[in-house]
């Protein structure tokens, strides 16, 4: 039981996710399912050490875990960062 619950806190890290851009949003496609977010959805953006959290709020909030897109980073930091930068006000 505890395997399990391990697994599923973590399941980012264990189960491949794949990220898509463009002109319109962004794309998460993984085996639970689709997620997309539109640009103009975006109002912040905050990066870290592993990725970028793109929040529908644009002060931060504990909502935004729940509320945004976290999308993680592939070694590719810099080039994410300014592509999102570029589409959104963030």
């Amino acid at each position: 039981m505890g395997i399990a619950i391990l697994f599923l806190s973590g399941w980012t890290y264990f189960i491949p996710v794949k990220f898509s851009m463009d002109s319109e949003g962004i794309k998460k496609k993984s085996p639970f399912g689709t997620e997309v977010k539109k640009w103009s959805q975006v109002k912040s953006i905050v990066p870290d050490k592993y990725g970028v959290l793109l929040s529908p709020f644009p002060q931060p909030t504990r909502l935004a875990k729940f509320r945004g897109l976290s999308v993680q980073f592939s070694g590719n930091r810099e080039e994410v960062l300014e592509y999102i930068r570029a589409h959104t006000a963030g």
